[in-house]
Order: C-alpha cells, then structure tokens, then sequence
C-alpha cells in the first residue's frame, strides 16, 4: 500500500505531538528500604516462582493473629542460579528470612536470604555479597528482629 509523503509526515508529527503514557518499572530502592533489614520466622503460604518478580508469602504468627507477608525477590532465573528452585521451598516449611523492610506499612520484604532449620538449608539471594547474616549459627550483625506484638509493624 503506498502512503504519500504528506500522510507519512502528519503521522510522524502526531507521534511525537500526543503524549503517551509509559508505565517504568519500578526499583526495589524506591519500595523497600536498604536500610531497615529485618528477619522474620514463619511458615512457607505460597512459593511463586516467576519472571519478572518471584514472590514468597509466609504466614508469621504475633501477638495480634496471623499476618502474611510477601517477599519479593528476582526472577525465576537468577534464582535457580542462587540455588533457590521450584523443588526447594514448599509450602508448610518453616523457614527464617531476612530482607529490606517494604516502605508505607506494607507487610512485605525484598528478601536477602532464606533459612529452614528443619535440614540447616539456606539460600542467599541478596544483592550484594553473601552477610551469613541468617544461618544456624545466628542472625548477625545489622538485622533486626521484628516483634510482631509491637504495634509499629
């Protein structure tokens, strides 16, 4: 089909002319905050493992009930090679987690590491080096405990 010059060129200037909405992915910075790591011990909900955000939802008890939170972390492929795959997790475990806390109140970590005492199994996932902040040994230096009967959480 030919298109003259003159459509080609009022197309052309309407594409840049009309605005467009271009949703940007977000980072974890702006969610979570690099400096507010704390660890969390609770029962596996559900694993998702997938592209382009992998999620872990664990079931913490606190003085208040039951809460849930969600731990964010990378794609299925960088985690299968840190180690962390479908077979790994399941749910019912309990598990002991570290991770950046999620900014606003949301109940929610970019998770670090991951921790099962049942069979010592641990995983890092974190952005930079491995801490050794979550393993038998302890929990470390820079975590903190979340106490779930504090009403700031």
């Amino acid at each position: 089909m030919y298109l003259s010059r003159s459509f080609r060129k009022v197309v052309a200037i309407l594409m840049v002319a009309i605005p467009v909405t271009v949703n940007a992915h977000h980072t974890w910075v702006v969610e979570y905050d690099r400096d507010d790591v704390v660890i969390l011990e609770g029962t596996v909900a559900e694993v998702n493992l997938t592209s382009p955000h992998s999620r872990i939802f664990l079931e913490i008890e606190g003085a208040e009930g039951s809460q849930v939170w969600a731990g964010e972390t990378w794609p299925l492929g960088a985690l299968y090679r840190r180690g962390l795959t479908n077979g790994s997790l399941a749910v019912g475990d309990v598990v002991r987690v570290t991770g950046e806390r999620a900014r606003e109140g949301r109940l929610g970590l970019h998770l670090r590491s991951i921790y099962r005492p049942a069979d010592d199994w641990r995983v890092w996932i974190g952005l930079r080096q491995d801490t050794g902040e979550n393993s038998s040994a302890g929990i470390g230096d820079g975590v903190n405990q979340i106490q779930l009967e504090d009403e700031s959480v």
